[in-house]
């Protein structure tokens, strides 16, 4: 077995382990196979016991390679211009979010004549009673999914196709696939947000500035969320 090859395996295996049930569920969710509930304290318990799984098996990939986190880009040193760079990629995020699902809405409602497919249903993923658990989760899976999707999927894609523009599609499409629960309008709203997180890791090789811009953004939606619950 090549070099390149148990690269290729274990790149797929970490991608594997990381989203086939969050890109399932989602599909499942969009076709409406699955019709979700609010998430419960156990439901809320397996996603983030989940989420750090994969964050292990990550690492243990990379041991096996002889390669730490920092080697794709994450250290837990913030500099001050990075953490203006967080503060600015987490309102550009914001906003265009914003912006581009109100639109997209609008458009629907023009050429087909109703809302959304799917209104984005946040008690699936925080459940309706705040508490320490959705904090924890909002504080979770920014690591999570950057790490796997982002910093690692990136440079290990660029690695193994030779190609950054590929890479920026592969994770950008896959991020894209698993938040279709939210509905189309959504997932096409998030495009934005996620080229430009993955441009900017390209850029920098550096990840910690995009977690902590995803963090601000999970802890803005979480608060105006709960605040409307209750």
């Amino acid at each position: 077995m090549t070099e390149r090859t148990r690269r290729i395996i274990q790149f797929y295996l970490v991608l594997a382990v990381g989203f086939l049930l969050p890109v399932g569920n989602a599909f499942g969710v969009f076709l409406g196979w699955l019709h979700p509930q609010p998430a419960t304290r156990s439901r809320l318990v397996f996603r983030i016991t989940f989420e750090l799984t994969c964050i292990l098996c990550l690492y243990l990939v990379l041991a096996y390679q002889k390669r730490w986190f920092r080697d794709i880009g994450f250290s837990f040193a913030l500099r001050l211009n990075e953490l203006w760079h967080a503060l600015a990629l987490f309102m550009v995020a914001l906003f265009s979010d914003v912006l581009l699902y109100r639109a997209l809405n609008l458009l629907i409602r023009i050429y087909v004549g109703h809302g959304p497919f799917r209104a984005d249903d946040r008690a699936w993923i925080n459940g309706t009673t705040f508490g320490v658990l959705p904090v924890l989760f909002v504080l979770v899976n920014p690591f999570y999914e950057e790490l796997l999707v982002r910093a690692f999927l990136i440079s290990e894609a660029e690695t193994i196709y030779q190609s950054t523009a590929l890479a920026v599609c592969m994770s950008v499409a896959l991020q894209a696939s698993y938040h279709l629960f939210q509905g189309l309008p959504a997932a096409l709203s998030h495009l934005p947000i996620l080229l430009l997180f993955s441009l900017y890791y390209v850029r920098t090789r550096r990840i910690l500035p995009v977690i902590v811009a995803h963090m601000l953004l999970d802890a803005t939606v979480i608060a105006i969320y709960f605040r409307h619950l209750h």
